[in-house]
């Protein structure tokens, strides 16, 4: 099932006053194998924890404002056009935002859910 839509049009899901998620690909579109999502994220957040995937294959990519992203052990900071290519096994997550917030695209394949949570090393 094809389908061609604006942003503003996509299924929308507020979590926590924090961030906001417009699914562009996903179950409910009828997608089976693939997601992708648009985050857009408060300004100057700060989060506690990382995750890994078994099988997941990630790639973040920075719109707009500013993202601090761990990586197996290291934190960067990412703003606009930047990309983040995170294969399995990777211990990784979004844990901070700038001044001006965060808009970031990620898409995910395969589209199972195998996250295990783990509390943010100090760095």
């Amino acid at each position: 099932m094809s389908k061609i839509f604006k942003l503003d049009d996509a299924e929308k899901v507020k979590t926590n006053q924090e961030r906001t998620m417009y699914w562009l690909v996903s179950q409910a579109l009828g997608a089976s194998r693939m997601r992708v999502v648009v985050y857009s994220f408060e300004p100057n957040l700060s989060f506690d924890q990382v995750h890994y995937h078994d099988d997941r294959e990630s790639v973040y990519f920075i719109m707009e404002g500013e993202a601090i992203v761990h990586l197996n052990g290291e934190e960067h900071t990412l703003g606009p056009n930047s990309v983040a290519y995170l294969s399995s096994k990777d211990i990784h997550g979004v844990v901070g935002t700038g001044p001006n917030g965060l808009r970031m695209l990620e898409a995910w394949t395969p589209a199972a859910r195998d996250t295990t949570y783990l509390d943010r090393p100090t760095v």
